[in-house]
């Protein structure tokens, strides 16, 4: 009975160190590499689509109702954001959803200048 025991908590330890690598190591890919742009929005289709700051390599993200929306660390809207924005996107459903959008405008406000 102890030899099973030790096998079944040997078995358990392995696995387990298995595992654990795999399962952080999705949770690691779960951010968009940075800094990227904002090239496209369909509000009515629910998508961004986002590329590097030279406009290479575009990548288009579903959104849900649940996606968090910010802009310059400010609540925001779909419809607040607009081409050009440099954005951190947080993802999930297999990198093709994005939970969390954080925007930044491209130019600061021009009015506050003199």
């Amino acid at each position: 009975m102890n030899r099973r025991f030790f096998q079944l908590i040997l078995a358990i330890g392995l696995v387990s160190a298995l595992v654990t690598p795999l399962a952080l190591a999705k949770k690691a890919k779960s951010k968009s590499p940075g800094p990227i742009v904002l090239t496209a929005i369909d509000a009515d289709g629910k998508t961004i689509t986002v590329a590097d700051k030279q406009g290479k390599d575009p990548v288009t993200y579903s959104l849900t109702k649940l996606t968090k929306i910010t802009l310059n660390g400010q609540p925001a809207k779909l419809s607040d954001l607009t081409k050009g924005m440099v954005v951190d996107v947080e993802l999930s459903g297999g990198g093709k959803t994005a939970d969390k959008i954080d925007a930044t405008s491209p130019h600061p406000d021009s009015s506050t200048k003199r």
